[in-house]
C-alpha cells in the first residue's frame, strides 16, 4: 500500500457511458453542474437524465433513435461552460443540448447555440428568454414565488420580507420582479442582502445573518426572509441562522429549495422553512411514485448509495426528466430541429410526474405546491397554483 494511502475511502467505480447500440444516436449534451455552489444537485439530475433517457428508449426514442447523453459540467466558469457546448455542436457531437443549470450560464449557452440545434433549459428561472431555439421548461416567478407569499400572507398574515439572495442575474430580477407585483397586495420585501454566488466566507455569512437579526429587532417586525440562494449557499445560510437562534423569530421561505439542501443542512436547521415549486418528492400521485422509484433504480446504478438510503428526487433532478421528455415529445415523429422546438414554446402540453405542463407564447405553467419543511422532508401544505391551470 503507499505510503498516505492507508484510511483513504476507495473510489467508486465509474459506470461506463451510455452508449446506444445502434450506429444512429440522438445525442444529447446534458448540462447539469457537478462541482460549485448548485454541484449538490448533479449527482440526482443524472439520475434522472439517465431514467428519461431509458424511457424514451423503450418507448422508440427521438423519432426512431435512442438517446445518448454527452454530459456537461455546468458548475464551470459560465463563458467555460458555453465554450465546451458550443464546440460540441460545432463538431456535430450533439444534436440538442438541455439540462439544469443556473441563468447566469443559460445567459452564456443560449447565444451560443441560437438557431443551431434546439436547447431546452429545464430551471425555474425569471423569464424573458427568447432564443431562436431554446425553450424554458421551469416555474416562473409569478406562479412559484408571487402565489406562495400570498398564500402565506392569507393564511399566516406575514406580509413583510428581508431578501437574502445570491448576487446574479436570477435573484435580482426574481427580486426586482416581485416587489413589484406583490405591492398591491401590502406585501413588501425590503433590505435586500446580495451574497457572492459560491461565497465561503464565514464572516460574510456571520453578517449577513448579523443584519438579519438587527433588523428583527426593529419595529414592525419582519416576518420572514425570503431566500433566493443556490444550494450550498443556501445550506450555509440555514446553519448560520439556526445557530443564531433566529429561527425562534423569523420563518424563511424559498423557491429554490428541495430535498438535498434539507440533508446538507442537518438537524434543526430547516424549523420553520417554507418552499414552492411544481414538485416535491411527498406528492402521491401514480406519476409522482413511479417516478420516484425510477430515479431511486437510476440513481443507485449512476452514483452507488453505499448502504445507504437513496435521496429523494428533488425539484431540479424532476424539472430536469420533465426538460428532456419534452425534447422526446416535440421529437416523436422527426429529429426536432430550433424550428420545432419554437413551435412548441408557442403552444404545447407534455405529462410529468407532477402533472400536465403548459407552454404558451414561452411561458411554462405548472402546477405549483407550498410546502414545509420537516426533517429532511417536505410536507406539502397547498396547491397555490395560479394562472392556467392544468
Amino acid at each position: 500500500m503507499p505510503e498516505g494511502a492507508q484510511g483513504r475511502e476507495r473510489p467508486r467505480p465509474v459506470p461506463p457511458a451510455r452508449v446506444p447500440s445502434p450506429r444512429e444516436a440522438y445525442r444529447v449534451a446534458l448540462v447539469v453542474p457537478r462541482r460549485g455552489p448548485a454541484g449538490m444537485f448533479g449527482p440526482s439530475c443524472r439520475a434522472a437524465a439517465h431514467l428519461a433517457a431509458e424511457e424514451v428508449d423503450a418507448a422508440g426514442g427521438v423519432a426512431g433513435r435512442p438517446v445518448h447523453l454527452v454530459e456537461v459540467d455546468a458548475g464551470a466558469p459560465p463563458a467555460e461552460v458555453a465554450r465546451t457546448v458550443s464546440a460540441l455542436v460545432d463538431r456535430g457531437e450533439v444534436d440538442a443540448v438541455a439540462g439544469w443549470h443556473l441563468s447566469s450560464v443559460r445567459q452564456a449557452v443560449a447565444p451560443a447555440v441560437a438557431g443551431r440545434v434546439p436547447y431546452v433549459y429545464a430551471t425555474a428561472y425569471e423569464g424573458g428568454e427568447v432564443g431562436d431555439g431554446v425553450v424554458c421548461t421551469g416555474e416562473l416567478p409569478g406562479e412559484q414565488v408571487v402565489s406562495a407569499l400570498r398564500f402565506l400572507r392569507r393564511e399566516f398574515g406575514w406580509r413583510r420580507w428581508l431578501v437574502v439572495g445570491d448576487d446574479y442575474v436570477w435573484p435580482r430580477a426574481t427580486a426586482r420582479d416581485t416587489a413589484r407585483v406583490l405591492a398591491a397586495d401590502g406585501i413588501v420585501l425590503q433590505e435586500p442582502a446580495w451574497v457572492p454566488l459560491g461565497c465561503s466566507d464565514d464572516a460574510v455569512w456571520d453578517r449577513v445573518v448579523t443584519d438579519v437579526g438587527r433588523h428583527a429587532a426593529r419595529r414592525p417586525a419582519p416576518d420572514g426572509v425570503l431566500m433566493l440562494l443556490v444550494g450550498s449557499d443556501g445550506v450555509r445560510f440555514n446553519r448560520v441562522f439556526h445557530a443564531a437562534g433566529l429561527d425562534d423569530r423569523l420563518v424563511r421561505f424559498s423557491p429554490f429549495m428541495d430535498e438535498t439542501m434539507l440533508l446538507g443542512g442537518g438537524p434543526g436547521t430547516a424549523r420553520g422553512l417554507f418552499a414552492s415549486a411544481g414538485w416535491f418528492a411527498g406528492l402521491a400521485s401514480a406519476s409522482a411514485l413511479e417516478f420516484s422509484a425510477g430515479f431511486a433504480r437510476q440513481y443507485e446504478r449512476l452514483v452507488g448509495v453505499d448502504g445507504l438510503a437513496v435521496p429523494s428526487p428533488g425539484t431540479m433532478a424532476e424539472s430536469t426528466y420533465l426538460g428532456l421528455r419534452l425534447l422526446a415529445e416535440v421529437g416523436r415523429r422527426t429529429v426536432p430541429g430550433p424550428r420545432d422546438v419554437d413551435a412548441a414554446r408557442s403552444s404545447w402540453a407534455w405529462d410529468t410526474p407532477h402533472g400536465t405542463v403548459r407552454l404558451d407564447a414561452g411561458r411554462a405553467h405548472h402546477r405549483v405546491h407550498l410546502a414545509v419543511a420537516t426533517g429532511a422532508e417536505f410536507e406539502v401544505l397547498a396547491d397555490v397554483t395560479t394562472g392556467p391551470r392544468a
